[in-house]
C-alpha cells in the first residue's frame, strides 16, 4: 500500500512540473478550450508571477 502511496505522490507532482514548465502559448490554447483547466485569469494585467513590485510586473499591479 506504501508503494502506491508513494507511487501517487511521485505521479502528482512531475505532472505538475510539466505544468509549471509548460509554455504559455499552450496554456493560452488549453484556456480556449477549457478554461478551467488552464487556470489563466485574463482579468489581470500582470502574468501571474509572485513577483510584484518588480521591473516585469504591469504598473497597476505594482506594490507601493
Amino acid at each position: 500500500m506504501q508503494e502506491i502511496i508513494v507511487g501517487l505522490i511521485v505521479a502528482l507532482a512531475a505532472v505538475a512540473l510539466v505544468w509549471r514548465l509548460m509554455p504559455s502559448a499552450l496554456k493560452r490554447k488549453l484556456a480556449q478550450s477549457h478554461p478551467a483547466l488552464a487556470g489563466v485569469n485574463k482579468d489581470s494585467g500582470c502574468g501571474g508571477c509572485s513577483a510584484c513590485g518588480g521591473d516585469s510586473c504591469a504598473p497597476s499591479a505594482k506594490k507601493p
